[in-house]
């Protein structure tokens, strides 16, 4: 399995580059995947991935689009 590394930590990642367990992710660790993906992450960005899992951590789903 590939895996990634910042700060020193090293995570696994699928073969779509999404971490593997969700307990591994931090902002740092999004920063970077963003970054891979050419995204430079904003204020408005990071409101909603707060939002996002925060709501999957209270219903252990995705909210609905």
């Amino acid at each position: 399995m590939a895996t990634i590394e910042v700060n020193g930590k090293v995570c696994e990642v699928d073969e779509e580059g999404y971490l593997t367990n969700l307990n591994d992710w931090n902002e740092d660790i999004a920063a970077v995947l963003a970054k891979s993906e050419g995204v430079e992450m904003t204020e408005s960005h990071w409101e909603v991935i707060h939002f996002l899992r925060e709501y999957y951590n209270e219903y252990q789903i995705a909210p609905a689009v």
